[in-house]
């Protein structure tokens, strides 16, 4: 059985609510490098390398997810009549 819209839009929440733990957990980690590269140089190094690392993965991924289930959305809430063979809503200039 395919998802529902309000099963899309609890799973869009859930990754927002994912994004601000993410967001919450890189930040203090990312001053605590910065300090870090004070004390030894490479320790910090890598620190600051693995949350930039994870932060562009972690949001990629998590952005991705969201925008995918937006177009889901979209489909759900648009007859396939609307939709061009790409599988986006046509506008004027389709």
């Amino acid at each position: 059985m395919a998802p529902d819209q309000a099963q899309y839009e609890a799973w869009i929440e859930k990754t927002r609510v994912t994004q601000r733990k993410l967001k919450m957990i890189l930040i203090p980690l990312a001053i605590l490098s910065i300090v870090l590269l004070f004390v030894s140089k490479i320790a910090g190094a890598v620190g600051i390398v693995s949350c930039v690392l994870f932060g562009i993965f972690g949001f990629w991924i998590t952005s991705s997810h969201v925008t995918g289930w937006n177009v889901e959305i979209d489909r759900l809430s648009n007859p396939r009549g609307q939709l061009n063979r790409d599988g986006r809503l046509k506008r004027e200039r389709d």
